[in-house]
């Protein structure tokens, strides 16, 4: 019984062989070619819900940061290109108060530096001439795919003879993109 195993085992193991270093004569091959598609994402931009500015009545300007912003473009072009634009309101007196607003002619918007990520670009201090006019103040192109920019601008508010103290004026600060 043990030849018979052993017969057996060596036509197995030379059976392998062979067919491990040749493929039968009517094998045949395939090949797939594969394409991939992308499909891109979006520009968006994320800024501070709230910054507060805290300055005293005779001193002017009144400067402070917003915080952090930042442009995301996802769309994965081959040559990006968008424009970061940032408008105003006035600084309103609370409702009721009589008091004057703050006009956006009197509200500066600097960038400072930017981060960049994958592109280059601009980046453009602001004076405001209307309310809710947006004006750019960063710009990217060049680099492929994704790319970023980010930045902490100041704002700086000339405060006029006819603020009063202990008020709190409210301005909304915008920021927005388009591709």
């Amino acid at each position: 019984m043990r030849k018979s195993s052993l017969f057996l085992l060596s036509a197995a193991a030379a059976a392998a062989a062979l067919l491990g270093t040749a493929l039968p004569a009517n094998a045949a091959t395939a090949d797939t070619v594969v394409t991939l598609t992308l499909t891109g994402g979006a520009v968006n931009i994320t800024a501070p819900a709230t910054a507060t500015l805290t300055g005293a009545i005779g001193t002017t300007p009144v400067s402070g940061s917003l915080g952090l912003v930042t442009v995301t473009d996802t769309q994965g072009l081959e040559a990006p290109s968008w424009v970061a634009s940032v408008s105003t309101t006035d600084f309103v007196a609370p409702v009721g108060s009589g008091l004057p607003s703050i006009p956006v002619t009197n509200i500066h918007y600097a960038p400072g530096t930017v981060t960049r990520v994958n592109n280059t670009g601009t980046a453009t201090n602001v004076d405001f001439a209307a309310a809710d006019t947006p004006v750019e103040t960063v710009t990217a192109t060049g680099g492929s795919g994704i790319n970023s920019a980010s930045w902490s601008p100041t704002l700086t508010v000339d405060i006029p003879p006819t603020a009063v103290a202990g008020t709190n004026y409210v301005a909304t600060i915008t920021h927005s993109t388009v591709p």
